[in-house]
Order: structure tokens, then sequence, then C-alpha cells
């Protein structure tokens, strides 16, 4: 009996160690098939690896505090912008613009947000998150306490409604589309749960699901496409604030929402005036009728950071962080004009970029070589700008065909004369500035150009219907770039992102590898080399980057600089120097 209790005991104990071992051992296996996707997480979608490798690759925001809001409440906070939002729908194509963007930020919200200090997807709407083993599946969660403003409580519906509306042919979000293309559905579990399903593994999955901004079904749902495409104003989302009017031409005015499930924010409304002039912008913030500049000009900001009277009532911000703009013209790669790979060279040739950024920014930025963040990993600092040289550019126009047949002073090709106008927006003088100085550069070189400024929304217009010929704005706004949506030829038709029209299996492929490739480094480099590509091919010339700027009234307090920028809603004005009710 007492060998017969010992074998068992030993055979017992037996079973036990192997089964520990095989755990262990499948345990080693499922590191190993998720090695890849914790790559994905460490740095280039903003996760540490402790926190992609929690208990059932988990991570939940139950109990996960919000952030805390301190101060007096009231006041209202009047934010000038040099254009009026072409739509406040999020969704559309036309409302990939900063005046859009920056107004309805405050509206809509996002599954996942950016840590401001750590750099960090973190969850937000999302309550938790799980990945699997193999990374094309992501399991998100929803928060159980969250309400759209009208008090409709959010669930999965949502979260399908808006992939879905993006997802929709008829509706025009060719650039919101382009981020979902690869992602094979998104389905329903459960009232409060949505599963992502990828058709590849890309490094930015994590940044995409976690950057969707979240419409309430009940309030946007559509028969005809159209009928979404063209609601434009009166958005409806569960951020702290809501839209109360537009005053088209004048203002638009959001109130803060007191049915916010998150810390409300202490001010209780943010009014955005249209203000396109410059110097009247200056006027009306050192009078009080406004309280914030976003990005004064550079000779603004150079003569009043150091005056003592602006400086009593006013401050000025200056602060470097990823996604800051880099500012560019483009040449439409499909004109008889820019097509050619040594005259687009050449345009940049003839440009003294040196110029723009001391005497037109007063110092205020550096000259840029390509689209990625000067101080980020992306950007390849091996690649030293194409220099200021006239000479060199006429000879590049003379090898491409460009040549003076008549005497007139214009060069011409097949009876075309080199002729082309530079688009760009009115309100900001930056931008006639520019048009002046690359007109007489032109005419330096044979070229004639002439100004073409147009009222931001048809400004914008143009831009999505080709209708033009050169053009300057900036891109930006992203932790981490992704160049397909500028760069690769998919993206030319439907109304995508590149602009250009710029074409080239190379770098197409390029950035295609790029996107599948998980481990930080080894991607920082495909974007070095995609960076030398482009800085051969030119289809941009890229002028400057330069920080963010930004004048303030200094009834404002707690208004801190994190490392990705600045946040309005954890500011506030103490009881005695508010103004407004």
């Amino acid at each position: 009996m007492n060998n017969r209790s010992g074998l068992f005991t030993f055979m017992l104990f037996l079973f036990l160690a192997m089964m520990i071992t095989l755990q262990i051992l499948a345990m080693k296996q499922s590191d190993r098939l998720y090695e890849r996707l914790n790559v994905l997480l460490e740095r280039g979608a903003g996760f540490t690896r402790d926190e992609a490798t929690q208990t059932e690759r988990e991570k939940s925001t139950k109990n996960m505090p919000m952030p805390k809001r301190i101060g007096d409440e009231g006041d209202s906070l009047i934010i000038s912008l040099s254009a009026e939002p072409t739509t406040l729908n999020h969704l559309v194509t036309l409302a990939d613009t900063y005046t859009s963007n920056i107004v309805l930020g405050n509206i809509f919200e996002r599954l996942l947000e950016y840590d401001r200090d750590e750099i960090k997807l973190k969850p937000w709407l999302a309550e938790s998150y799980q990945v699997s083993d193999d990374g094309m599946e992501v399991t998100v969660k929803l928060r159980d306490d969250v309400c759209f403003s009208d008090g409709v409580p959010m669930t999965a519906d949502d979260i399908l409604f808006t992939y879905q509306t993006i997802m929709n042919p008829g509706v025009d979000a060719a650039v919101k589309r382009m981020f979902y293309s690869k992602f094979e559905d998104v389905i329903k579990i459960d009232e409060r749960t949505v599963k992502f399903i990828s058709k590849e593994v890309l490094w930015k999955t994590f940044e995409v699901i976690g950057l969707f901004s979240v419409y309430p079904k009940h309030i946007y749902q559509f028969d005809d496409p159209e009928e979404f495409n063209s609601r434009r104003s009166n958005p409806v989302g569960s951020g702290p604030y809501v839209f109360e009017k537009w005053d088209v031409g004048q203002q638009v005015v959001l109130r803060r929402n007191e049915n916010y499930w998150g810390h409300k924010p202490k001010i209780r409304k943010q009014i955005y005036r249209f203000i396109t002039n410059e110097t009247a912008q200056l006027q009306a913030l050192r009078s009080g009728d406004i309280d914030f500049i976003d990005q004064p000009t550079s000779e603004q900001f150079d003569a009043m950071k150091n005056d003592k009277e602006f400086n009593k009532e006013l401050k000025a911000l200056s602060y470097w962080m990823p996604g800051v703009p880099t500012f560019y013209i483009a040449w439409n790669n499909k004109t008889v004009f820019f097509k050619d790979r040594l005259v687009r060279l050449a345009m940049t040739h003839m440009v003294d970029r040196n110029a723009v950024v001391e005497y037109i920014l007063k110092g205020g930025g550096e000259i840029s070589t390509g689209p990625f963040y000067i101080y980020g990993q992306q950007y390849n600092k091996s690649i030293e700008p194409w220099p200021y040289d006239v000479e060199r550019a006429r000879e590049l126009l003379d090898q491409a065909g460009w040549v003076d047949t008549d005497g007139d002073g214009i060069r011409d090709k097949n009876g075309v004369p080199f002729r082309f106008k530079f688009s760009y927006s009115t309100g900001r003088a930056f931008y006639v500035q520019l048009a002046k100085l690359l007109k007489d550069a032109a005419a330096k070189v044979g070229v004639d150009v002439i100004p073409d400024p147009y009222e931001w929304s048809v400004f914008v217009e143009k831009i999505h219907n080709r209708d033009f010929e050169s053009i300057s704005l900036g891109f930006g706004g992203t932790i981490e770039y992704d160049p397909y949506q500028q760069f690769h030829s998919d993206q030319i038709s439907n109304r995508g992102d590149n602009v250009t029209g710029f074409s080239n299996p190379r770098v197409d492929k390029l950035i295609d590898i790029a996107r599948r490739t998980l481990p930080p480094d080894e991607r920082y480099a495909l974007y070095h080399k995609f960076h030398k590509m482009i800085h051969k091919e030119q289809p941009y010339t890229f002028l400057y980057t330069r920080p963010e700027r930004a004048f303030i009234s200094r009834r404002f307090e707690n208004v801190i600089i994190h490392k990705v920028g600045i946040d309005s809603h954890e500011w506030y004005v103490p009881k005695e120097k508010q103004k407004y009710k």
C-alpha cells in the first residue's frame, strides 16, 4: 500500500513537472511569436514593452484616473483663426485642414490618446485592449461611462458606424479611408467590445486604431452618402465641449459639456474668431478682444517677445515638438513644367532658402530637406540641402530642353512658355513675401511666375481637385510620420493626399516595406533611404521647419508646455481676472 502510494506520488510529481515545463515552453513560444508585436508597441506606436505584455496582453483603464483640472471655473477663451473652417465634419476630405481640426478636437474624442509627457498612446474612450499573438487582431473594450453630449451612451455600434462611414466609397473621406485600407473588417462582439482585423501587421496599426474619432450613429446615420458629405455644421461628439453656434464669416462658439463623462475643463466657453489679417489679429490681442494667437508672424514674434508693455498682459510661447510642420513649395508633377525631375531640381536651386529663413522668418526657422521632424529619428541628418545656385538652375533647365527660342526673356519648349501660377491662401503675409521672392528668383533663370492668391476654402478645393501648378503649404502633426499619404502613387486618385501626382515605383516599394517593418531602427533606416530618394526627385521644394509659437493672455494660468505641446483644457482664469460670464 505504501509502495503504491509512493509510486502514485512520484507519478503525480512527474506529471506536474511535465505540465509546468510544457507551460514554460508554450510561454516562451508565445513570447517569440509576440516579439514582433512588442516591437510595434514599443516605440512605433508609443507603448512600452511592459505595457504590451501584461496579463492576457491586456491594458485596462479601469480605475485609471482622468487628468484632474485645477483652478477656478468660468470665463471664455477667445482664439483667433486665420481662416474659417471649410467644414465641421471631421471625416470628409475638406476637414483635413488645421482650422477644422483645431475646433473639432474639442468635440470629438478617440479610443486612445497620446500621453502629453511620455509621448505614448494610452486608452481614452477605450477601457482595455487585447492583441492576438500574430498581431492581426486587436479587440477593444469601451468604457461604460461615456455618453455623447446629448446623453446617449457610446456603444460598439458607434465604432462600427464610424468605420463603415469612412470606408463607404460614396463618402468624401479619401484621406481618412487611406488610413483604414489595411483593415479587413471591424466586428462588433457585444455592446462594449469591437474587434479590428488587419490584412497585415503595420507599425502604424495601433495609432490608426487609437486615433479614431468616434461619431454617434444615432446623430449621423444616413441613407445617401451625399447627405453625410453635405453635413458641415452642428457637430455632436463625446468631448469636453459642445457646439453652440457658427456665425458664418465671424466665429464658431463652443460651450463646456456639462454632462462630460471625464473631468470638465474649467473654462466655460471656447470662441474661435476668424481674423484673416495678421495685423488685425495682433491689434485684437493687445486690445483684449481675443486671448490667443497661434503662429503669429515672425516679425510679430520677434518684436513682441521682448516688448515690456506687451509682456505685462501677454506672453510669447515658443517650443519644439514632434509633428511641427515642414513648409514647402509643391510642384504639380502632372503639368508640362514639373513632370521632369531636372526642372524640379532647378526650382529648388533657384530658391534662396537662407533668405526665406533669415529675412522672411527673421531667423525663426531651419532649412529642411524632407517631410520628417528635423530632430526625430526618421530624419536623415546626412543629407545636405541643395544650395542656392542660380547658374546650376539655368544649366538644369537647359538640359531639360527649356530654352529661350524667341528672345523674349522667357524660356519655352515646344511652343509653351515657362510661365506658371504660384497659388497660395490669402491672409498670411508670409505667402505674399514668398510669392515675391519666387517671382524674382524665377526671373533670374528665365521663368515667369504669376502669384495666384485665393480665399482659404477655395484654395483647399483647388488643391483637392489638383487645379494648380504650384502651391505652398506645410504638413506635419503626427509623432511618427508615414509618407504613404503624400508620396505613394496609390494616393493620387480619388482626392487622395498625393496632390503633386508624384509617382515612382521604387519609392512606392520602399514605403510599402517600411510600413511593414516593425523594429524601429530598421524602419528608420528605410526612411533614411526614402528621404534620399525624395531629395533627388524633388516633388516638393522643402523650405523650412520652425518651432510652435503662440501669444496668450496672462489671465490664463496653468499653461504648461508638454512634450506634445499645450492643452487648453487644463487652463483656467482666477476669479478676480475673469472677464466673461
